[in-house]
């Protein structure tokens, strides 16, 4: 798949019922057991439209993370936060390590940015931001920002562990992209967040509609932020399990801090042998490398 997450297309490839598929495409971490009644619980916010700040959720996810209020803005997910970022700033020029995951590139080839692409380990040319993705998508391994960086560092963590997002803090220059979709196991209620100066969150926030994030994101978000660490760990453990069972039959796996590996099958066959036990996976055609 070039993207993650087509159960329903590939169910109909396949001929089976889209719970038959095993998404292993996408890095979300599984959703929690009870999440119909954490549902059933925030019911009452389906009649009313959420609060414009995210709030109360907002609050909590700042002092989850250890920032000031003022330096946050929720999102309706990671990918709306970027979109919002890339319409609000304009930015010129920017650096980003390729491969990498693909919609950034997207986002500032559509709008005329000129895109400075490096390779994994090499010294970022210059340019008017950096662009990072930690932990990286796709191999799935930790980036440092740079010493003696200059201008504006984009920090995508949005697989980063809590524990990691909640060390880094806030800096001039320095902004925060997350997304809490994969860690709580909610795609089908994006929710994001920016962690920014102040200013420049204004200036993004003119570029999103009135309500970023559906009153129901909400209110599961703030039921779930208490299980964040805990969830982080049973990934971990997860990770580590399938990384041990793709090496026993011969795949090559790269060392991640992602809820994610990337692997090189042994041959060919593998992806049809995937696809017949309905496995699906993503492939990283855009990424001949």
């Amino acid at each position: 798949m070039p993207h993650g997450g087509a159960v329903w297309a590939a169910a109909r490839r396949w001929g089976c019922a889209p719970e038959d598929v095993l998404d292993l495409s996408t890095g979300i971490v599984p959703p929690e057991a009870d999440a119909p009644q954490l549902l059933t619980a925030a019911a009452d916010a389906l009649g009313r439209y959420a609060d414009p700040a995210g709030e109360p959720f907002a609050t909590a996810l700042a002092e989850a993370l250890r920032v000031p209020r003022a330096w946050l803005l929720v999102t309706g997910g990671a990918q709306q936060a970027m979109e919002a970022l890339v319409r609000a700033m304009p930015w010129e020029s920017i650096a980003m390590e390729r491969p990498g995951y693909a919609e950034p590139f997207r986002l500032f080839a559509r709008r005329g940015v000129r895109i400075r692409a490096f390779a994994r380990g090499a010294k970022p040319p210059e340019a008017e931001v950096l662009w990072l993705v930690s932990p990286h998508n796709p191999d799935g391994g930790l980036r440092l920002m740079p010493q003696d960086l200059r201008g504006v560092c984009v920090l995508d963590e949005s697989y980063a562990p809590f524990a990691m997002r909640r060390r880094l803090g806030v800096r001039e220059g320095l902004v925060r992209i997350g997304s809490l979709t994969k860690a709580f196991g909610c795609p089908g209620l994006p929710l994001g967040y920016l962690v920014a100066p102040p200013e420049l969150l204004a200036r993004v926030r003119e570029e999103l509609p009135p309500w970023p994030a559906p009153a129901l994101a909400l209110a599961f978000g703030l039921a779930m932020l208490p299980r964040w660490a805990r969830r982080d760990r049973r990934a971990a453990l997860d990770r580590r399990r399938l990384a041990r069972l793709l090496q026993a039959r011969g795949w090559r796996v790269r060392p991640s801090c992602a809820p994610f590996v990337l692997a090189r099958p042994p041959d060919a066959r593998a992806w049809r042998r995937l696809a017949r036990a309905h496995v699906l996976v993503r492939r990283f055609p855009e990424w001949p490398e």
